[in-house]
């Protein structure tokens, strides 16, 4: 028996980027280097090395970071639970919504958000069930990009004044001492631990680039007639629809908490100094630009740009 043959063809149109500008405040994203050094805090930041300028010389300096997986992780995940997505698991533990599961199709519509914004496995048409071959012709890609998140330059810069020089600059500059004790509920024996966490008002330089297919503005009829989704049934254009559901999730970020024990107090950020920027995929000419002091200020004004 031949091979079934398919074909498949995108076009990138556009890059919607997304700048911002992110305070934190008792942020803790751990590092697992904590126990190396004797006497060290039980719980520690991750830290990199980075170089910044200011006043026109070089400094590397060793400052707190906030991995874009850490802050795509918990988009998603808040966006799943918001929208009441069914989770899987492959391996018992880990539970999140997946298009496809082992080979088979767990969500059948083509435009689910989760899946076409913060990515899908990739679809192999010689294994789709002929039923679902449609979802093969209205794939593509993931379209955000999220990138790591880094101390801002204003910030480092008055770190700098107030101590007489970048030189005198250190990782302890960025962070705080929390002190905790767990208790045990027999005996009443307190167990006490020192965790460093982000001091309040950290900032931090943060962007996501948006990727924009030409089914994402103009999509497919065999595509819309196999969704739930009402939006797009009465004729709004994906794109629309996946940067209200993106800016919704990072709206979920900064009403929740961003990193480890925020049930306890711990990582409260705010979104602040949004600008979104409208490209052309292959001049990089701006169409398109929006600023915005809060995330829902930026959804409104994006909104405008597709009717």
């Amino acid at each position: 028996m031949s091979e079934q043959y398919s074909q498949a063809q995108l076009k990138l149109s556009n890059l919607v980027k997304i700048n911002f500008k992110l305070r934190a405040s008792g942020l803790l994203i751990r590092s697992g280097k904590t126990k190396e050094v004797l006497g060290a805090a039980d719980i520690q930041p991750m830290s990199i090395q980075r170089v910044y300028r200011v006043n026109n010389a070089e400094y590397l300096l060793t400052v707190p970071y906030i991995p874009a997986s850490s802050l795509k992780g918990r988009a998603r995940s808040l966006l799943e639970t918001a929208l009441g997505l069914p989770l899987h698991t492959t391996d018992g533990k880990i539970y999140l919504h997946m298009r496809i599961v082992q080979k088979s199709i767990m969500d059948e519509d083509p435009f689910c958000p989760v899946d076409n914004v913060f990515g899908t496995p990739s679809i192999a048409f010689r294994e789709l069930d002929e039923r679902y071959h449609y979802l093969f012709d209205c794939w593509a890609p993931s379209r955000a990009i999220f990138r790591d998140l880094f101390p801002s330059e204003g910030y480092v810069k008055s770190l700098c004044d107030a101590k007489g020089g970048c030189a005198y600059v250190s990782l302890e500059d960025f962070l705080e001492e929390k002190n905790e004790n767990r208790i045990d509920r027999v005996t009443s024996t307190a167990e006490p631990r020192e965790i460093l966490r982000l001091r309040p008002g950290v900032e931090f330089d943060g962007s996501i680039t948006v990727l924009v297919y030409d089914i994402d503005l103009r999509p497919k009829e065999d595509c819309v007639k196999y969704t739930k989704i009402e939006e797009i049934k009465r004729g709004t254009p994906p794109v629309k629809y996946y940067l209200d559901m993106l800016i919704k999730s990072l709206r979920l970020v900064e009403e929740t908490y961003l990193g480890a024990s925020g049930t306890r107090g711990y990582g409260q950020v705010e979104f602040t100094n949004l600008e979104a920027k409208l490209l052309d995929a292959l001049t990089f000419s701006e169409l398109r630009r929006a600023e915005a002091p809060s995330l829902a200020k930026l959804g409104e004004e994006v909104s405008q740009w597709w009717q």
